[in-house]
């Protein structure tokens, strides 16, 4: 297996050339005029090409200009591999700009934090790469889903697992796509941890942030568009992703009305043989029902981060409010992928991913 970066792609994308290699790449550009890291052509290997050596399992098409500097940025970033912290701080100066801001598993970190927060980690896990099995692409957003598997340094024990991330890029010109804003992963047992690298009044925005989750009331309306706005709308241009939208609308609807109405729809939702991943466990639709039942019912989904929607594909992240027996409130965020076929007369999901 082939190393990767340690927690996701963008939040972990190695150069693949070791540093010496770079510092001489650096200082042939220097004889003439300034060095640009951008435009390294290690950097900017054809997007046909890194297709060949890092095939994507689901793939769908970049279409637009914007997706495929997108798709081109993150394939070298999918070549940079793992060669230690500063080898990544490199590589980050092409893929985010000086503004960017991260959250990792739920925390908002400035560029800085989150490069402290990532060279603390490289000290004590690597990671190695499995299948990179999706690219979703729309508009100036992305997300992507990916095998790993995490490797305690101190131990050497290993944990299998998929991560899933959704970022949003701007456009630099000759420079590329940079991350304006990223999310890696969800909220996780880390979360306090990662608030150590905040500063005082960023923990109180992170804080005020989820007391506004838990706070949420969702409009009283049979308009599931207006009821379940996404915050970051990316287009949705044919009739087939605008049904893709209202069945996932319909199905998070179902869910916030209890589990006896979800079960209902999750008939109709799913196809009778959908292939299910929770948390990285397989599970049939029957499985997956048990699996959600003693959790639905205290469960509200509030919030639509990102519907992202790319030919038979769909990419959600968005955050639900769990109430326990004794009333008190936690809230979560969620990603799923799901892929839909024509099945008895409708659009209905076969695959899905949610972590």
């Amino acid at each position: 297996m082939k190393k990767l970066f340690v927690i996701s792609i963008l939040s972990l994308s190695l150069a693949a050339t070791p540093v010496s290699a770079l510092a001489a790449s650096s200082n042939a550009y220097t004889n003439g005029y300034n060095y640009v890291i951008e435009e390294d052509p290690q950097y900017n290997i054809p997007t046909e090409t890194l297709l060949q050596q890092f095939p994507i399992t689901y793939q769908t098409p970049a279409e637009t200009e914007m997706s495929k500097k997108i798709q081109n940025r993150m394939l070298n970033g999918f070549y940079q591999w793992n060669q230690g912290f500063d080898a990544w701080e490199n590589w980050g100066k092409v893929l985010y700009h000086p503004s960017s801001i991260y959250h990792v598993h739920g925390v908002r970190l400035t560029l800085p934090e989150y490069q402290k927060s990532m060279n603390m980690s490289l000290k004590s896990m690597d990671i190695q790469m499995g299948n990179f099995n999706n690219m979703i692409l729309s508009g100036d957003w992305m997300a992507i889903r990916y095998d790993i598997t995490t490797i305690n340094c101190k131990t050497g024990k290993s944990n299998p697992g998929t991560t899933m991330e959704f970022a949003k890029f701007g456009d630099f010109g000759a420079k590329g796509a940079k991350v304006d804003e990223g999310f890696g992963g969800v909220k996780g047992p880390d979360y306090a941890a990662m608030m150590s690298f905040q500063t005082d009044a960023e923990k109180k925005q992170q804080e005020a942030f989820m007391q506004e989750m838990i706070n949420t009331k969702l409009p009283v309306t049979n308009d599931l568009r207006r009821k379940y706005l996404v915050k970051y709308p990316t287009p949705l241009l044919t009739a087939q992703s605008q049904a893709m939208r209202d069945a996932i609308l319909q199905n998070i609807d179902a869910w916030n009305q209890g589990y006896d109405t979800w079960s209902s729809n999750a008939d109709t939702f799913f196809t009778a043989g959908v292939q299910y991943n929770l948390s990285d466990e397989n599970m049939n639709l029957s499985q997956y029902k048990n699996a959600v039942k003693s959790l639905i019912d205290s469960e509200q989904i509030v919030r639509i981060n990102n519907l992202l929607v790319s030919e038979d594909w769909a990419a959600i992240h968005y955050w639900s409010v769990v109430t326990d027996t004794a009333g008190n409130k936690t809230a979560d965020d969620h990603m799923s992928f799901l892929h839909f076929v024509e099945n008895d007369g409708a659009l209905k999901v076969d695959m899905a991913w949610t972590k």
